[in-house]
């Protein structure tokens, strides 16, 4: 129903938070994770998260960036994420430092909001610049993509609204040959939903976010394991979301009439 599927299986980056963890400590968190999935990218999280410049803890981010190339290699690909931590300076001179190690892209550099601060950043630093998963508007989104703040654009499906209103943001993105990674977010089946989204996208990004599949909610599925297997997800095929949530754990729930 969304489409064409182009990409049965797609390909995962481990993304982790241990900000308020030594830069030390996070690369040694970082190859466990990396090694439990075989993904062949990562992204990890640099700044203090809307934090005005403030790092956590302080100097973690510029001891972590050359670390984590040095630690992975030149075949890895790598993003960082800085969740809006830094001003337009601030923000530029932390991307020079991830030109400087060959980074692969660099999120929300500056709050999400910030649209004409963000296409400074776009406009001085080489690495692509993503975003969006915090972002409710459709006419921001056109403006984003239209003024080329953005390389890459990320949707949250539950945030912006579903996967069609995700799927309009990713074919605007696709008229100026930009390509669409979305954000995840929540538990339960949040995840399954992503893999049914990019894998109608004919401008999926490479790699897309793999936090571990959430097992809360007891499910049936013949078609995939739903974990990364050298770094790729099988999606699930068949009816709806191609798989069944137990029958007892339907049962346990009660419905409720608005």
């Amino acid at each position: 129903m969304l489409g064409k599927i182009h990409h049965p299986k797609i390909a995962v980056y481990q993304a982790n938070n241990f900000r308020g963890k030594s830069a030390e400590e996070s690369v040694d968190l970082i190859e466990a994770q990396v090694r439990s999935t075989g993904a062949k990218a990562l992204k990890f999280k640099v700044g203090g998260r809307m934090s005005n410049n403030q790092d956590f803890p302080k100097g973690r981010t510029e001891a972590l960036i050359p670390m984590v190339r040095d630690r992975f290699g030149p075949k890895m690909v790598i993003y960082a994420d800085s969740n809006g931590s830094y001003t337009v300076e601030e923000a530029i001179r932390i991307g020079k430092i991830m030109e400087d190690y060959g980074y692969d892209f660099y999120e929300e550099p500056v709050p999400f909001d910030w649209y004409e601060e963000t296409l400074k950043v776009t406009n001085a630093i080489k690495i692509p610049i993503a975003g969006g998963e915090q972002e409710p508007s459709m006419r921001n989104f056109r403006w984003l993509i239209k003024n080329d703040a953005l390389d890459i654009v990320q949707p949250d499906i539950f945030y912006f609204g579903g996967m069609i209103r995700a799927m309009k943001v990713a074919n605007m993105a696709a008229t100026k040959g930009k390509t669409c990674t979305p954000h995840i977010s929540g538990s339960g089946l949040g995840y399954l939903y992503m893999m049914h989204f990019v894998s109608a996208l004919p401008n999926a990004g490479p790699y897309h976010e793999f936090k571990g599949f959430n097992h809360e909610i007891p499910l049936v599925n013949s078609s995939s394991s739903l974990n990364s297997v050298n770094g790729m997800v099988e999606v699930p095929t068949g009816p709806g979301l191609g798989i069944t949530l137990a029958p007892a754990f339907i049962a346990a729930h009660k419905s409720v009439n608005a």
